[in-house]
């Protein structure tokens, strides 16, 4: 029987020895070529283990001083600081269009049409109660504006119902001032105008109106297709280089109600830029030479400021349409005017459920009917009134009123105007009773104000790159080095050194289990494996000595059979 020998199986290294050691050999091999300082010597092979320790804590402090200054910059950078600078003190007013003016007789209706209305909104009606509560109805819109809804006072215990059917605010259309009849004497920069070619009607919330340089209604933006420098412009200065006009009043032809009221005759005007819905306007008595002067002031904030939320640059951008501080009339753009015109008409549908069409453009609420115009009247002292968000801590408000969310656009151009009314003696204006309006600038150039962040992305990385620099001595290179040998070398070392493990593991096991060839007996404890391996070394000697014994014996008969016979070799 021969005996088989299976060697010992050699000790195969662990996974964790392996991923150490290669990963002690690939950061020496990234510390000679990076050029971030400290880490070549922390990572020299020539270093000792104490010169290591002193560069170790020597990167970590520089590292962790860092990050400390860094995040100090990055709590300036969200903290959104914002300055404003002076632009420009002489940017040319022809850069800007001239302002909408929008003109509005405090007495809106013509009541000498008053049966021409009746006759075309109700021409079918006979009965005395229904054509007199018309007339109260109209009488009520004569001088109802936004927040002065008091008129409507008159129509308690009315049966308003019985005129649902009858859409007031076409008849309020009909018996407005028209062009004509309102507007007169028209001059643009010195050259005259037929006053109905240069104005048009259009809706405010002081009602129907009529607007010169606007875009807001359907003749403006024909206007603008026929003359492509509308809406217009002038570089001129002081007084008639602009817009003059004579506003008739009528007063012979005023509801009667107000006939009590002479005091009050006279006109509004609203000084807005363009797109803009409603501003509060000025009144302007009548019997007057009145002088508005403008001062435009423009007020932007710069591209840089767009990474800041809404809420925090106090503006909204027109087009940040997904801003949650975006609201604006259906149709327009952002303007802090519109939004607080949007907010107005949903404080008017949650009281009452409807809105003022003449009041607001076309939009998705419903309209007004003759019963609804008494609750407007309950709740106007809901309407009169506007507080700002967040100014209860500061301000004793003894009415509750309504609170409107709304920023300023971030390019505003507001106009700062000076009323100046002189009274006309009465033997100048005789019977008739007027305003001549003469609208100007007051200087040929306007401030332009810019507002920009105290500390931008910009200032922030060139602020990184300092710290980094000063700090350990690496630049935006020294950073790609890193990122580099993080995501590629590192995972490929990785990957490489499993694959190494486990193919010299597995020729390891096919070592194992593949007998030697002269072995043909498997023993399975190691005592007995010694034991058969002791027993055949000694059979192995044992054979050698006989066959050297052999050859000695046969070398001697050799020898002695020579030396008898002798024969020499």
């Amino acid at each position: 029987m021969t005996l088989a020998y299976f060697p010992p199986p050699k000790a195969q290294p662990s996974l964790s020895s392996s991923l150490a050691q290669s990963a002690w050999q690939l950061a020496m091999r990234f510390g000679k070529r990076t050029t971030i300082h400290g880490l070549d010597r922390l990572l020299s092979a020539r270093a000792s283990r104490w010169e290591r320790l002193v560069w170790l804590c020597t990167f970590v402090m520089a590292f962790l001083g860092a990050v400390y200054v860094c995040l100090i910059l990055s709590a300036r950078y969200n903290a959104a600081h914002f300055q404003t600078v002076v632009d420009s003190t002489r940017y040319p007013v022809y850069r800007i269009p001239f302002p909408v003016i929008t003109i509005c007789n405090r007495n809106r209706l013509n009541w000498h049409r008053l049966s021409q209305a009746k006759s075309r909104f109700m021409s079918n009606v006979s009965d005395i109660v229904q054509l007199s509560l018309f007339e109260r109805i109209v009488g009520s819109y004569d001088d109802a504006y936004f927040g002065h809804f008091q008129s409507f006072e008159r129509l308690r215990n009315q049966p308003t119902e019985l005129l649902n059917y009858i859409n007031f605010s076409q008849v309020v259309d009909f018996m407005t001032w028209r062009c004509d009849e309102l507007l007169t004497d028209c001059l643009w920069r010195h050259y005259a105008y037929n006053c109905c070619d240069i104005f048009s009607k259009r809706r405010s919330k002081n009602g129907l109106c009529w607007a010169f340089n606007s875009l807001e209604t359907d003749e403006g933006r024909r206007m603008q297709l026929i003359d492509p420098m509308w809406p217009w412009r002038t570089g001129s200065a002081g007084p008639m280089s602009a817009l003059s006009v004579r506003v008739v009043i009528h007063a012979s032809k005023h509801w009667p109600g107000t006939n009590g009221k002479d005091s009050l005759k006279g006109i509004d005007v609203m000084v807005t830029e363009p797109f803009v819905w409603h501003n509060n306007p000025f009144y302007i008595p009548a019997n007057t030479e009145t002088t508005l002067e403008i001062e435009p002031i423009i007020y932007f904030y710069d591209n840089d400021t767009r990474g800041v939320r809404s809420d925090q640059r106090q503006c909204v951008f027109d087009d940040e349409h997904l801003s949650k501080d975006f609201k604006s009339l259906q149709g327009y753009v952002y303007m802090i005017e519109n939004c607080q015109s949007e907010c107005h008409q949903e404080y008017l549908v949650r009281y009452c459920n409807c809105t003022m069409d003449l009041l607001f453009p076309p939009g998705q609420y419903r309209s007004c009917r003759a019963q609804d115009l008494l609750c407007l009247a309950e709740h106007n002292d809901l309407l009169l009134y506007s507080h700002q968000p967040g100014e209860k801590d500061f301000v004793r408000n003894h009415f509750e009123g309504m609170s409107c969310k709304c920023f300023r656009n971030c390019y505003s151009l507001n106009y700062i105007s000076d009323v100046r009314p002189a009274f006309l003696p009465p033997d100048v204006y005789a019977n008739s009773s007027y305003v001549d309006l003469d609208v100007h600038y007051r200087f040929e150039t306007i401030m332009v104000y810019r507002t920009s962040l105290v500390f931008g992305w910009v200032d922030l990385m060139v602020s990184f790159g300092g710290i980094a620099g000063l700090f350990l001595g690496c630049s935006l290179i020294s950073g790609m080095e890193l990122a580099y040998f993080l995501c590629i070398e590192v995972p490929a070392f990785g990957i490489d050194g499993l694959h190494r493990y486990w193919q010299t593991r597995r020729q390891m096991n096919m070592e194992t289990t593949v007998p030697s060839s002269r072995l043909n007996i498997q023993q399975n404890t190691p005592s007995q494996l010694m034991e058969n391996y002791i027993l055949q070394l000694k059979a192995e000697q044992a054979q050698q000595e006989e066959l050297k014994q052999r050859a000695n014996f046969q070398n001697w008969q050799r020898l002695t059979f020579a030396k008898k016979y002798g024969y020499k070799k």
